[in-house]
């Protein structure tokens, strides 16, 4: 389910730096049109984008919270927003853009979380795009690499155990 995914990214806002709150007033309306509707998410579905973070911030923990959605921390936070990225990857969704995101995530946590394949698939396919040939990840070529990331992202959820 889509918004349930879209749920499990926002539990996450308060540890991601920059985090794009204009999602969570689509993410309101979405719970409207599908009959959750009290005070804190019409409120949330009320603000107009580009949102005021500080603004917003409160509105959000308050629909969580009444949605018994706990707001995820830590390395909580890290698989969680992990899980977000690659179930968009596998339903064919911004593919490089959400690998440049667990790039992101493998660098910022030293290399943790079992995210290196994908920090060689950013820069196996930015080679691609600039010499038309990869030295990162073998057997990357420009006509596989999206089918190879999206059997990475279900390898790592198949496989990766949380400790």
């Amino acid at each position: 389910n889509e918004n349930l995914n879209l749920s499990k990214l926002i539990q996450c806002h308060k540890e991601i730096l920059g985090f794009n709150y204009d999602m969570t007033v689509d993410w309101a309306i979405e719970l409207i049109n599908s009959g959750i509707e009290n005070e804190n998410v019409c409120m949330l579905a009320s603000f107009s984008k580009p949102t005021d973070s500080r603004e917003i911030k409160p509105f959000v923990s308050a629909v969580l919270k009444e949605l018994k959605l706990g707001e995820k921390e830590g390395k909580e936070a890290t698989l969680s927003l992990i899980n977000y990225h690659l179930t968009e990857i596998i339903q064919d969704k911004s593919i490089r853009d959400n690998l440049r995101s667990l790039y992101e995530i493998c660098t910022d946590s030293n290399f943790g979380f079992g995210l290196m394949n994908f920090y060689l698939l950013y820069h196996g396919w930015n080679e691609l795009d600039e010499m038309g040939v990869n030295f990162y990840y073998d057997g990357a070529d420009k006509s596989n690499i999206e089918k190879i990331i999206k059997k990475e992202a279900i390898n790592w959820i198949e496989n990766y155990k949380t400790e």
